[in-house]
């Protein structure tokens, strides 16, 4: 029996939202200080690896302040299509590993 799983609440608000009530949500006051919080972080980052580097201490750490650096820049820039595209996917995959 082929069971299709029920998306959880917040993947079917989202899956659901408009781009209008998305781009509302965006320019939110309170959203957008996130976002730039967001950016600040990423820009935190930045300027703590140009230390390291002058300090010649940033191969260690390299790979996880551009990882921070590039998760940061990811949330700060994500579009309701990335998110959609996130939880369709994840809905087919669920799906087609579930048994006949």
């Amino acid at each position: 029996m082929n069971q299709q799983l029920k998306a959880q609440p917040h993947e079917q608000l989202l899956l659901e939202l408009s781009e209008e009530a998305y781009h509302q949500w965006r320019h939110h006051p309170l959203t957008s200080a996130y976002l730039h919080y967001l950016g600040d972080q990423a820009d935190a980052f930045r300027t703590a690896a140009a230390d390291l580097l002058e300090a010649g201490q940033l191969a260690p750490q390299s790979d996880v302040i551009r990882g921070r650096i590039l998760t940061l820049r990811e949330l700060q820039n994500l579009s309701l299509d990335a998110i959609r595209n996130f939880y369709r996917q994840e809905g087919s995959e669920a799906n087609a590993a579930a048994p006949d």
